[in-house]
């Protein structure tokens, strides 16, 4: 069954991508805010405006990620590009984002960038399990057509048109999501166990590169370029990065 994109009540319009969207945020502001006096974090940054730069930052580069994609279609629709509510957020443009908007607030407020980056990791990796169900409900991110009994069904003008033809297909956000999960799980419980600043957020790296590189071999509406996914790109820089910050933080053990 797929629930309605749209809820209406009287003149308003509720898009039920928007509402996850804003749940996955609420859900990891509320979880950050909690655990802000691990990292001796003060709590009043988060009613602070200032959290508006990340979080502005991430949509911006999630969508300008998703445009670059289709450019094919968005430079003959210019217009269509402020319309993220019809969903197309691309994930990797959004932690590029995020993490620009959070190296300004580090430097505005005199923030230690790791420890909130170790802070804000658990946060936004249950936000991305959040998210998936909205490509649910707006029938994208989905793989190839099976037979599968957890197969989902897609509309035909959400079909890719070599699949035309077929009703039923991996549902891969809801293979991703649960992967999701299981990082978020480790990374709480390893939190409570790392002492060096910058791990976390390096773990956080190197989990969902891999969770995403699994994922990504049954996407079927990806980046291509020259016949190679760029998100496996992203991944493995993801990765080596992840790898690289974990291991020169052991080496610091500060």
């Amino acid at each position: 069954m797929i629930l309605p994109r749209v809820i209406e009540i009287g003149p308003l319009n509720f898009h039920a991508y928007g509402f996850i969207i804003v749940l996955s945020i609420f859900v990891g502001w509320y979880l950050a805010k909690k655990r802000a006096k691990i990292y001796r974090i003060p709590q009043k940054i988060f009613d602070d405006p200032i959290l508006l730069i990340p979080l502005a930052l991430s949509i911006i580069g999630a969508r300008l990620y998703h445009v670059l994609d289709l450019w094919s279609y968005y430079g003959r629709n210019l217009a269509d590009i402020i319309k993220i509510q019809n969903g197309g957020l691309g994930i990797w443009g959004a932690i590029s984002g995020m993490l620009l908007g959070f190296l300004i607030v580090a430097k505005v407020k005199n923030l230690d960038l790791l420890k909130s980056l170790d802070l804000a990791a658990p946060s936004v990796i249950l936000g991305q399990a959040i998210g998936r169900f909205g490509n649910y409900i707006n029938q994208e991110g989905f793989g190839p057509p099976t037979n599968l009994p957890w197969g989902v069904f897609i509309d035909p003008q959400n079909r890719p048109m070599q699949y035309l033809l077929y009703t039923r297909f991996h549902p891969t956000f809801f293979y991703e999501a649960p992967l999701n999960l299981i990082c978020f799980i480790l990374l709480l419980y390893l939190a409570c166990k790392i002492k060096i600043k910058g791990q976390v957020f390096a773990l956080y790296l190197i989990f969902y590169s891999v969770a995403r590189t699994i994922s990504e071999f049954w996407r079927i509406d990806t980046w291509v370029v020259d016949g190679i996914k760029i998100a496996y790109i992203f991944s493995l820089a993801a990765f080596i990065c992840g790898v690289g910050l974990f291991y020169r933080q052991s080496q610091s053990k500060t």
